[in-house]
This record gives C-alpha cells, sequence and structure tokens, in this order.
C-alpha cells in the first residue's frame, strides 16, 4: 500500500474538494514524491481530466490520477503519496477512504449551506471511528468580508476539530489556473500563489505532526 494518503471529502459539491485535491498532489509532487489522485467522482472525472490537461501540456511536476471506485485498490499502488478526490454524497465510499487515510481534508464555504452539512459530515466520520484529530476542515471561497471569516472561525472552533489558518479566497485567478491545467499555487499571480502555498504547507505540517503521532 502506499506510504500515505490523504482525503479530500465532502457531503456536498461545489465546496473545493477537487481544488485542495490538486493543490495538495502539486505540493508534495514538487517535493519529488510519487503522487496519484484517485478520483471516486467516476461521473464527472474532475481531476483525472485536470491531470489529463496538465501532462498534455506538459507542465511539471507530474502527477498521475486514475478513477477509483473502492480504497481497497490502494493496496495495489506504488506512490509515495495517494490523494483521493472523493465523491459528494457518498456516505459509505467516503467513510471507506477516511478510515485508511492518515489526513482528512474537508472544504466548507462561509455560507450556512456549506458549513452546516460539512460539520455534521464531519460529526458522522467521527461517530463511525474515525479519529477526530486526522479531520482537518480548511475554508475556501472565502469573501474579503474579514469579518464573515472570523465569525465562521468562531463556529468551527467550537466543534473541536483542526482549522486551517489558512484560506483561500473567491478568485478568478484560481479558476482560470485550474483550468489550464495548473494548481491554485500555480496562478499568474504571486499574491494567490502565496496564500495557497502558505495553505499547502500548513497541510503538510499537519501531516507530519500526526505521522510522528502514529511512529
Amino acid at each position: 500500500m502506499s506510504e500515505l494518503v490523504i482525503a479530500c471529502l465532502s457531503q456536498k459539491g461545489g465546496v473545493g474538494k477537487s481544488t485542495l485535491a490538486r493543490l495538495i498532489a502539486r505540493t508534495y509532487a514538487s517535493a519529488e514524491w510519487s503522487v496519484k489522485i484517485a478520483d471516486f467522482n467516476t461521473k464527472q472525472l474532475t481531476s483525472v481530466d485536470w491531470v489529463g490537461l496538465r501532462m498534455k501540456l506538459g507542465l511539471e511536476p507530474v502527477i498521475h490520477a486514475e478513477p477509483y471506485v473502492s480504497p481497497k485498490n490502494f493496496k495495489r499502488e506504488n506512490f509515495d503519496l495517494i490523494v483521493a478526490d472523493g465523491k459528494p454524497d457518498s456516505d459509505d465510499s467516503s467513510l471507506a477512504i477516511a478510515r485508511v487515510s492518515q489526513l482528512v481534508i474537508i472544504p466548507t464555504g462561509l455560507s450556512t449551506d456549506d458549513l452546516k452539512p460539512q460539520i455534521l459530515f464531519a460529526n458522522e466520520l467521527v461517530q463511525k471511528g474515525v479519529p477526530r484529530d486526522r479531520i482537518m476542515i480548511v475554508l475556501n471561497k472565502v469573501t474579503e468580508s474579514e469579518a464573515s471569516v472570523q465569525e465562521v472561525r468562531q463556529i468551527l472552533r467550537s466543534t473541536g476539530y483542526e482549522i486551517a489558518k489558512n484560506d483561500l479566497t473567491a478568485k478568478t485567478g484560481y479558476q482560470k489556473a485550474q483550468d489550464a491545467g495548473r494548481s491554485v499555487a500555480e496562478t499568474t499571480f504571486t499574491t494567490l500563489n502565496e496564500r495557497a502555498d502558505g495553505l499547502a504547507s500548513e497541510i503538510v505540517t499537519r501531516m507530519n505532526e500526526l505521522s510522528e503521532k502514529a511512529a
């Protein structure tokens, strides 16, 4: 089985699950890790298509991707890291992925429509045996309103989950980069890249902490 599995999971679509999966994959691949994205959304294949475009354009670092229906297939992989891009609204699949992952990333927007189901989803994973400290919630597509961001952060802090200090804003530059086979850390804007790299670094640090704890 691959050395590490990081899962990007969500109860609902549109909150940035694939965006984070791509960012994580690119970050580790940039450090010369062999990385594969396991795309569980077999109808849309968002990450598979993104990697295909990336390869077509000859972008580096190289990232691999493949459709998946079960994390059981991870056992035959020989990659340093598998990034699982989960299928929204698929409780059984998400739980199976979470159970074999060293870290579970759950993204959310600022709206109640995003926040409520994502917190409930995290709670369900914990109730079904996923350790609470393996779950990290990330804010994505945030507005420029600092008051709104802090209000949501206060709500999240009360849940007891690890909350990423860095977040991603709702910027066209991020979307354009992904449409061109790049991650949100590979835009044409230095400030956007720095923000995304800050989040990626925080995720890597959390993964290292959990690995040391398990050793």
